[in-house]
């Protein structure tokens, strides 16, 4: 039996330092798309252009996912060297890139074993995925097997953002455009969860120190956690992202607590300077 390939998309963040230079993992990446402007996520990209695409409110960049055409080069590829690969991707809720992917592996059928999955995550959670599923590949675990660890980690994956730019809720059509106005004419920040896939409005503060506040009574809620990662994307919210790590090592000082940046793609959808807690809830024994 070949050893098994593993893909995901460019939302995908990890918490391992070079990890990808370490593991085999496949990226399909979005293109972030403003107007007649648009790049390639994950490659090699001047930071002042991609900045551009997220200055100004006229219009908002989109995320668009690998077609179903790239999808089926890229396994193409791949089942040269396999007959089973694992396709990890941000969730369906957020973006169609599972579809395209799911899409794209049924004309393999017979031919190759290409198991999509839906991770109801982004960014970290479905890096942590991953992460997991490039492991038991590491370490020999059969197929069915790598399948079963990932689909059992989906669940307990959480995740909170704290939201300033209340513009991009309204651009995904997660509030409306009269909210969006009048929270931004308060000074409103927007809390956010993904609930079964999909992110959904929280609740909504005053100040960024508030936001924090209610960051940590979130992730306070949890009795064993494995891994706690904090997102931040810019200078601005690196300060916090600190604060927020300090605060956070003093409920759960012997867990894994990692900063990383959440990229462009899931900045189409929180805006470029919000700040994010993903944590994986510990396994029951």
């Amino acid at each position: 039996m070949s050893i098994p390939s593993i893909v995901t998309d460019s939302t995908a963040r990890f918490s391992i330092r070079g990890f990808l230079e370490n593991h085999p993992v496949s990226i399909a990446p979005m293109t972030i798309r403003r107007g007649q402007n648009s790049f390639v996520e994950g490659e090699k990209n001047n930071p002042r252009d991609i900045d551009l695409l997220f200055t100004g409110d006229d219009t908002l960049p989109i995320a668009e996912p690998a077609s179903r055409e790239k999808f089926a080069a890229l396994y193409d590829r791949l089942r040269k060297n396999t007959d089973q690969i694992l396709s990890i991707h941000t969730s369906s809720l957020i973006n169609p890139v599972a579809a395209n992917a799911h899409a794209a592996s049924q004309q393999y059928l017979g031919r190759c074993n290409i198991q999509v999955i839906d991770s109801q995550s982004f960014s970290v959670g479905l890096g942590l995925l991953v992460q997991a599923a490039a492991e038991a590949v590491a370490q020999g675990e059969k197929f069915e097997e790598i399948i079963r660890i990932v689909r059992g980690m989906i669940p307990r994956l959480y995740t909170i953002f704290s939201v300033d730019n209340l513009a991009y809720l309204e651009h995904n059509q997660m509030i409306t455009r009269s909210q969006a106005i009048l929270g931004s004419m308060l000074g409103v920040i927007a809390l956010l969860t993904i609930e079964e896939g999909k992110i959904i409005p929280m609740e909504k503060v005053r100040t960024r120190s508030r936001a924090i506040e209610k960051m940590v009574e979130f992730s306070s809620e949890f009795s064993s956690v494995e891994h706690i990662a904090i997102l931040q994307n810019s200078l601005r919210t690196a300060d916090e992202a600190r604060t927020l790590k300090d605060r956070l090592r003093a409920l759960y000082r012997n867990t894994p607590i990692t900063i990383t940046e959440y990229g462009p793609s899931v900045a189409t959808y929180v805006g470029p300077m919000s700040l994010g807690v993903v944590i994986l809830e510990a396994e029951e024994e």
